[in-house]
């Protein structure tokens, strides 16, 4: 996850090095539309590719080796088509950066790509393997990335982007074993039928995280939209740990939910649901003294009022961000609930798209920011609490039915709604 994701992290750090505040941002809001593109070119695949390896591997091995270049042609034609969509009318709404657009279309086809062949390697747990390929590829996208973007400014950075994403493509597809390149229609509607739900949660998911910046660039705060991106790098990195965290919690929260012991879900939920806040808190207060003077000796140009005014704000907001790292990868999804996170990330989408032209309007690009503490946190912790229901009264049916099997099953025990 370093490897990749931090990768991709600091190429942003040497775009903000070299490039003007108000080309970083341009450099942001690119990123946030072809991140767009991006979700609905893999539309869940490469997610669900991680649990039908898994599957296939142990019921029907045969289809072990076909599923990866299956779905990898599936996901090539829908990038294809969006593709020709934006070559068609990307110079009606993207206007001026409608080249830059065209500049990162590989991206489109090389990001799902990548998330896909990630995926197997991770189900086949070829963990070893993966950070092996992600740091040798990270290093030389990096050194590739400080020449680009220091020689070519914006179109250097546009550039780092495409060579991570295809060199770690490239590495993943040619030393993955299996791999056969034979096309089986069957796999992929079994998986795209998967794909389908997780595809439209990762376009709320956008929504609910990323929209904040094609609105600010609406507005023509460009500059801020450089501000945000910085610190959403400095919170992306601090997270890979909690998401780590996550993943070694969910294998235990599977085999809780198969033994139906919800209670023993709930009792870690609130015990990690605390250590997540204590320690967000904590990098919260650091980063609230430590990021000023390093940016002031690093990044002098956006050590302003306007920054430091914005990353107060969304200090505020990253020990619940850390809390719903760890909560949605470690137990939400695991435990066989992900569809409430989909209408939480839906309904805190359409929330935030729709406060954030209404406070934009009246306050200036702060108000942005204020609505995503507000919707973020309190989506947080109205998932956090339902889900905490939710287990809670499937512990309740256990124990009643529990009791009805201790008395052979005499008499009959009414269920109410509520919870009583």
């Amino acid at each position: 996850m370093a490897g990749k994701q931090g990768t991709a992290c600091l190429i942003f750090f040497i775009a903000a090095k070299f490039l003007s505040p108000e080309t970083f941002g341009d450099f942001g809001y690119l990123m946030a539309v072809v991140g767009l593109l991006a979700v609905i070119c893999d539309f869940g695949f490469s997610t669900a590719v991680s649990r039908y390896v898994a599957e296939y591997k142990f019921k029907q091995s045969e289809k072990l080796n076909k599923i990866l270049f299956s779905i990898s042609i599936v996901s090539i034609g829908i990038s294809a088509f969006i593709s020709a969509v934006v070559v068609l009318l990307g110079a009606r709404v993207f206007k001026e950066n409608y080249r830059y657009i065209l500049c990162l279309l590989p991206y489109l086809f090389l990001m799902p790509l990548t998330s896909i062949a990630d995926g197997m390697y991770r189900s086949l747990k070829q963990f070893k393997k993966l950070a092996i390929i992600s740091i040798i590829v990270g290093i030389f996208s990096l050194a590739a990335s400080f020449i680009l973007v220091s020689r070519y400014l914006l179109i250097g950075a546009i550039l780092s982007q495409i060579i991570l994403y295809f060199l770690m493509a490239a590495a993943l597809f040619a030393l993955q074993r299996n791999f056969t390149m034979r096309f089986d229609k069957s796999i992929v509607t079994e998986v795209a039928r998967y794909a389908l739900v997780l595809g439209t949660a990762g376009v709320a998911y956008f929504l609910y995280t990323r929209v904040d910046i094609l609105i600010l660039k609406q507005f023509g705060y460009v500059v801020e939209i450089g501000y945000y991106e910085i610190v959403n790098k400095i919170f992306q990195m601090l997270i890979i740990p909690f998401a780590i965290l996550g993943q070694v919690i969910a294998p235990n929260t599977v085999k809780y939910a198969i033994a139906n012991d919800f209670g023993e879900i709930k009792d870690k939920l609130k015990k990690y649901a605390a250590f997540c806040l204590g320690i967000g808190l904590i990098l919260s207060v650091c980063l609230h003294f430590g990021i000023p003077p390093a940016l002031r000796t690093a990044l002098p140009r956006y050590y302003t009022t306007e920054f430091i005014l914005i990353m107060n704000i969304l200090l505020v907001l990253l020990p619940f961000k850390v809390l719903g790292t760890c909560l949605n990868q470690g137990f939400i999804v695991p435990a066989g609930f992900a569809r409430i996170m989909t209408v939480a990330a839906g309904i805190g989408g359409i929330l935030n798209v729709i406060f954030d032209y209404i406070c934009i309007d009246r306050f200036g690009y702060i108000g942005v920011f204020w609505v995503t503490l507000v919707i973020h946190s309190l989506t947080i912790i109205t998932l956090t609490t339902y889900f905490l229901f939710a287990i809670h009264r499937e512990d309740l049916h256990r124990r009643v039915h529990a009791i009805q099997n201790a008395a052979g099953g005499i008499g009959t025990v009414d269920w109410d709604d509520s919870g009583d």
